[in-house]
């Protein structure tokens, strides 16, 4: 039983490795196109990659949110106790997860507030 233990939990850690470089590559394409003057036609496939990206980030941690809810309907605590470290290594991802997340929520905010300071300028020439 402990190796179909220790098997989930491998299963959820690589998951949330697969969740982490997905959401990295979302942190730094935000943090990017917040740096740059992208052209028009540059937008649409930028758009496109991101949607690609999120669906995929949306998939990955929708999967690993079923495993760890599995896991621990399906487990004690004292038989996940066997296996702490590997538990340790689970909330560590989950932590950097977090911490990623809240750097893209800051990104995601700051090109929000330039769109909007862009637009107000854009009223404001086509007013004269």
């Amino acid at each position: 039983m402990p190796n179909k233990l220790k098997t989930r939990l491998k299963n959820i850690a690589d998951i949330s490795q697969q969740a982490l470089l997905q959401l990295e590559i979302q942190v730094k394409n935000t943090i990017t196109s917040n740096n740059e003057n992208i052209l028009t036609d540059n937008l649409s496939i930028n758009e496109e990659q991101y949607q690609l990206n999120n669906e995929k980030l949306l998939n990955l941690l929708t999967k690993r949110q079923s495993l760890i809810t599995q896991l621990f309907e399906s487990y004690t605590q004292k038989q996940l106790s066997v296996e702490l470290t590997m538990i340790n290594e689970m909330v560590a991802l989950d932590e950097q997860l977090t911490s990623l997340s809240q750097n893209n929520k800051q990104a995601l905010a700051a090109q929000v507030t330039k769109l909007k300071k862009s637009s107000k300028v854009r009223n404001l020439y086509n007013k004269y």
